[in-house]
């Protein structure tokens, strides 16, 4: 039997290596709004925090915070390039498929919760052939909330599920945003070393499992 019966996987750095693609279309757009890109390091900063989309902007150009409708041209510039030009450069991690397959067929729920947004997350899904293997994706559109709020699992997740408790979710993600939320769910947590997230910080934060790569994952997932 299983430990837990449900895994939470976070998309970008956990089963996606997606930071080259994000830092291509965060620099185009800027150069298509007529701004200089940000430095790659502070760039990098933001991916590793696993913001939304955006406050990634908002801290990248502080005019922004006082400009609500330059905001959303960004972002709807950026979501358009994203889909041009992002997708093509990136891809799931190596095992990944592997993982998410012998997972479910194992009996375990895999659910992607992130804060990027939906649409992109379920295109690259079906491009890569994952999704059957995907029982429930909640990412970023009107009215969803955004990790770090337990609202996702007490709202979305647990009525969905209704034999499922929260202490039977391993939550798998990168970033502090995903320690955070694993810890407000009530969820056990397996921080990924090889992500995006600051080391440091993330373990800092007492996460109960680490892994270096995906492929470990099975053999905690069924450790009693």
């Amino acid at each position: 039997m299983s430990r837990f019966k449900a895994v939470v996987f976070d998309y970008d750095g956990t089963l996606f290596d997606t930071r080259p693609a994000i830092v291509h279309c965060i620099k185009r757009a800027f150069e298509a709004s007529g701004r200089s890109p940000p430095p790659i390091e502070a760039i990098f900063r933001t991916v590793g925090s696993g913001l939304a989309l955006p406050d990634t902007f908002l801290i990248l150009e502080e005019a922004l915070h006082h400009d609500r409708a330059a905001l959303n041209e960004r972002i709807e510039v950026y979501r358009t390039i994203y889909h041009d030009e992002g997708t093509p450069l990136l891809k799931p991690y190596a095992g990944a498929r592997d993982v998410l397959q012998e997972l479910h067929g194992g009996g375990a729920k895999c659910l992607i919760v992130s804060n990027k947004g939906v649409a992109a997350i379920r295109r690259s899904i079906e491009e890569c052939r994952l999704g059957p293997f995907v029982d429930l994706i909640l990412a970023d559109e009107p009215g969803m909330p955004r990790k770090p709020d337990a609202a996702l699992i007490t709202k979305y997740v647990l009525p969905r599920y209704s034999r499922l408790q929260s202490r039977q979710i391993l939550m798998v993600g990168d970033t502090e945003t995903d320690i955070l939320f694993a810890r407000a769910s009530g969820m056990a947590c397996c921080w990924v070393s090889y992500g995006y997230g600051e080391a440091e910080r993330c373990r800092a934060l007492g996460p109960e499992h680490e892994i270096s790569t995906i492929e470990e994952l099975p053999a905690l997932v069924r450790h009693r």
